[in-house]
């Protein structure tokens, strides 16, 4: 499948960068090239590139997809353009008689591109995900935890900026690592799995669970290492050891952590092969 970008697409990825002329067009057309080859490879892959075709021409997917482009492209390039603020958005200086936009606009700019992009980039992922390029290393590098952008921006922090995502995703991996250590890797590692894959059958056993791992990270979030004394996190262990659940969390039962929490202090009883006689 062949991807093309047109100005038109330009202009309604980036409404910022609309002109009366081509101008803002042409000058991000090279950066336009190189995301749009960069992408094709980083992220979308054989398995991705296969799928936007099934989704075809008029796909939401495809949409989504040429605004990642777009908007990566020109924030590469914003600090490198004479930028004007004009009636239909951002125009480039033409002429010595007209003076730049000043910094605090580029800024602001920038500030509110940033920030669409991660949007964007959820949109994006969010319809990715399948079962063949869930399976890839392209879905494991960009969708590395179950609180993804689509969760924070659409879900849990509405109205959110870029900055308070990247300041977020330390929080993320904190409260990850710690859930970690109490239900083993590899059972949070297929919980992640059915994710990218978005597999139906898989998901379902751990709709519940889900739910709790965004909730215990938005607690980590404010109270860190006091999460674990909060009912969050009682619910959550509860649903892992329930026998209820053995099945869906064999894994779990099955790793180091599960012994760790289940640990059985020695009885010292006449039965016992190291049995001591107090007198």
């Amino acid at each position: 499948m062949e991807i093309t970008i047109t100005k038109s697409d330009f202009e309604q990825a980036l409404p910022v960068g609309t002109s009366a002329n081509e101008e803002v067009y042409e000058s991000v057309t090279s950066a336009i090239s190189r995301y749009l080859a960069f992408y094709n490879d980083d992220l979308l892959g054989v398995a991705g590139m296969t799928h936007l075709e099934g989704k075809g021409n008029d796909s939401q997917l495809l949409s989504w997809y040429k605004q990642l482009v777009c908007l990566s492209a020109f924030i590469s390039v914003l600090r490198q353009l004479d930028l004007v603020l004009t009636p239909t958005g951002f125009g480039v200086v033409r002429n010595d008689n007209i003076a730049p936009a000043s910094k605090q606009r580029v800024d602001a700019l920038e500030s509110q591109l940033r920030t669409q992009y991660y949007k964007v980039l959820a949109m994006t992922l969010n319809l990715l995900r399948c079962d063949t390029w869930g399976a890839t290393s392209q879905a494991r590098r960009y969708i590395g935890h179950l609180y993804d952008e689509y969760t924070y921006f659409f879900d849990t922090h509405k109205g959110s900026s870029s900055t308070d995502w990247l300041a977020y995703k330390q929080q993320i991996e904190d409260a990850e690592e710690m859930l970690r250590t109490k239900m083993g890797d590899r059972q949070m590692d297929d919980i992640l799995d059915a994710f990218r894959r978005n597999d139906p059958n898989r998901l379902e056993p751990y709709r519940e669970m889900m739910s709790l791992i965004v909730k215990f990270t938005d607690t980590w979030a404010t109270k860190s290492l006091g999460t674990l004394k909060q009912p969050v996190y009682r619910r959550l262990m509860r649903i892992l050891d329930s026998d209820d659940n053995k099945e869906t969390f064999k894994l779990y039962r099955e790793s180091i952590a599960y012994k760790a929490n289940n640990y059985e202090p020695y009885q010292n009883s006449k039965d016992s092969a190291g049995y001591v006689f107090n007198g």
